[in-house]
């Protein structure tokens, strides 16, 4: 027997009228008067049934007007669907009631919310941060923001776009370093193993900016002449912030990163920036991280980042994940990658 048959039924669980839940005793009851016979006569152990039980179904199935008395010990089976419509006519009936006071409210309010809005934007005039909605407005600002640019441009991309983006990227890059404008970025360490960002790479450092790579970039940041900072937004926009506050801090963060990465073009490092690249994964796998997550966070597809993965079970002589986290502990390595985060 169900739950629903044994359990409670307490007023305010949202049951309709009748003081509970129909139960599925309920059911049985209603389809005995349907089907069998509407005589409540030997009803109880036909369906066997303690009497009591029995009454408290038919109270419950009368209430909810399913079952309506047809004489002495007898009830006839009602609609259903006429009986839903009778219990819920009210119901209805506020609810029309509350449709017509929202459009009301709507209709009266409505024409007041552009001349809040306006008011809003004018007390926005000036003040410390612009939000720009989308992309395309995005790619407008900056282009205005780089033709105001005096002395230095700093840059932090946790990933790089498609062939098209980082060539109109360069455009705007080979104006500033044209001007004389220092340029200093930071792109993930992944980078380097990418045909098209490595090109791109290199025509920067031949046009005079300085390029560095990173294990790990947390966020985008560019950051014009140490008083604006453009950093993007949850909804695929960005805001541009003139805080002298919050831009100093991002500047902190930028040198921050700029310190900790490594020199594109210097030869030699590929083995120690690979090894930055496997502390990485090592320390987001320790934190149980999935391999899309780390992945992303690391500027690299999901294949490539499991190709770094099968690569470091082979050089600790591991198979398993698990296996691959201990050995790396034993090893130390772990710490080190603690290390690299805190500074060190």
């Amino acid at each position: 027997m169900s739950t629903a048959a044994e359990g409670s039924e307490a007023p305010g669980d949202g049951a309709g009228p009748g003081g509970g839940p129909l139960t599925d005793e309920d059911i049985r009851v209603y389809r005995h008067f349907l089907e069998v016979s509407p005589d409540t006569d030997g009803a109880p152990a036909r369906l066997g049934m303690p009497p009591a039980r029995f009454a408290e179904s038919v109270a419950r199935l009368t209430a909810r007007q399913l079952l309506r008395p047809d004489g002495p010990h007898r009830h006839e089976a009602l609609s259903p669907g006429l009986a839903a419509a009778s219990l819920t006519t009210s119901s209805q009936a506020q609810v029309r009631e509350l449709m017509r006071r929202i459009d009301t409210t709507h209709r009266e309010l409505g024409p007041l919310g552009p001349l809040y809005e306006r008011q809003v934007r004018r007390g926005l005039e000036g003040t410390a941060t612009e939000l720009l909605t989308d992309g395309e407005a995005v790619r407008h600002r900056l282009a205005e923001l780089s033709a105001q640019v005096r002395h230095s441009v700093l840059t932090a991309h946790p990933t790089l776009g498609g062939p098209e983006t980082l060539r109109a990227a360069r455009e705007l890059d080979s104006d500033l370093l044209d001007r004389g404008v220092r340029y200093r970025t930071v792109v993930p360490h992944t980078a380097r193993r990418q045909r098209e960002a490595l090109h791109h790479m290199t025509l920067l450092n031949g046009l005079g900016a300085e390029v560095r790579t990173a294990a790990v970039i947390p966020g985008r940041l560019i950051i014009l002449d140490d008083d604006t900072a453009v950093v993007p937004t949850a909804t695929g926009g960005a805001a541009v912030l003139h805080d002298p506050t919050v831009v100093t801090f991002l500047t902190v963060i930028f040198d921050h990163i700029w310190e900790h990465a490594r020199p594109v073009g210097t030869g030699g490092a590929d083995n120690e920036v690979f090894e930055d690249v496997e502390l990485a994964v090592l320390r987001h796998l320790e934190h149980g991280r999935s391999d899309d997550f780390i992945a992303r966070k690391l500027g690299i597809s999901t294949r490539t980042m499991r190709r770094y993965l099968a690569g470091l079970c082979e050089k600790l002589q591991v198979e398993t994940r698990f296996q691959l986290g201990l050995a790396a502990a034993r090893l130390g390595l772990l710490s080190d990658a603690r290390a690299q985060d805190d500074g060190g």
